[in-house]
């Protein structure tokens, strides 16, 4: 059986290099995502969303070893504009799980989503041009989990997650809830997808808690990323992501 698309498996034989076939599979999750705007916004003006009505509190992590271990490597890796986007996606991704009344791994999640960018920080396991940032990312999640004695099923669904994340979308059905979580947390958070499922005041509360500062130069780095990769091709299609950022508005 062939290793679904993204996951650390489908990274270990290519180092995150798109087929001509995945290239069409992450455009056609691009569309999807996109055609769900316009749903969301049409059932919007009808009144036929109806958010949750959560606090950030009612959302806020266990208190597990798990969730301390991958939230102070976190902290000693990321600088605080990323630190804020990885909290904010463990967030987003949160209520849209309530929003859909889906039971999840609440830390696997916010371990997941914490730590989903790791490789675009100083301390990254491989250089950007050689792999793609998510597949080492995720290499780097696990290891670290299995490092702290971690169960390994629990690891390779974090790894899995932050390898994946960079598809876009993740149905849960292939990927799984924690997985699926992530992705949609980072585009919420990213591209605004999703943004009118969430209550108006959650939204204003958690930029105010992790301001969103600059986005594009936390996320977005100079250096050359591996050739054929997810961000990669991302970068060169016409109004490519880093076009494509939501900037944050919360007035």
């Amino acid at each position: 059986m062939r290793p679904a698309f993204g996951t650390l498996e489908w990274g270990d034989k290519n180092n995150g290099v798109l087929t001509r076939t995945e290239r069409l599979h992450f455009l056609r999750n691009m569309a999807f995502l996109a055609a769900r705007e316009v749903t969301d916004a049409i059932r919007a003006k009808l009144g036929l969303l109806t958010p949750v009505n959560l606090e950030l509190s009612d959302l806020a992590p266990p208190d597990t070893r798990m969730v301390k271990d991958a939230e102070e490597l976190a902290r000693d890796t990321h600088a605080q504009d990323l630190l804020s986007h990885a909290y904010r996606t463990y967030y987003f991704g949160a209520m849209l799980a309530a929003y859909r009344k889906l039971r999840y791994d609440r830390e696997a999640h916010f371990a997941a989503a914490i730590l989903h960018d790791i490789g675009l920080t100083g301390s990254r396991s491989a250089p950007l041009k050689q792999c793609c940032f998510a597949v080492s990312g995720g290499r780097q999640a696990r290891d670290f989990l299995l490092s702290k004695a971690h169960p390994s099923a629990k690891a390779q669904i974090v790894g899995d997650a932050i390898s994946a994340h960079l598809n876009l979308h993740l149905p849960v059905r292939t990927y799984g809830e924690v997985a699926s979580l992530t992705a949609k947390g980072a585009v919420c958070d990213l591209f605004g997808f999703e943004k009118r499922r969430l209550p108006e005041k959650f939204k204003s509360d958690l930029l105010r808690t992790y301001p969103a500062g600059d986005l594009r130069a936390a996320l977005l780095s100079d250096e050359q990323l591996a050739p054929g990769s997810r961000l990669d091709f991302g970068r060169k299609l016409s109004g490519g992501l880093p076009e494509r950022i939501w900037i944050h508005d919360i007035t």
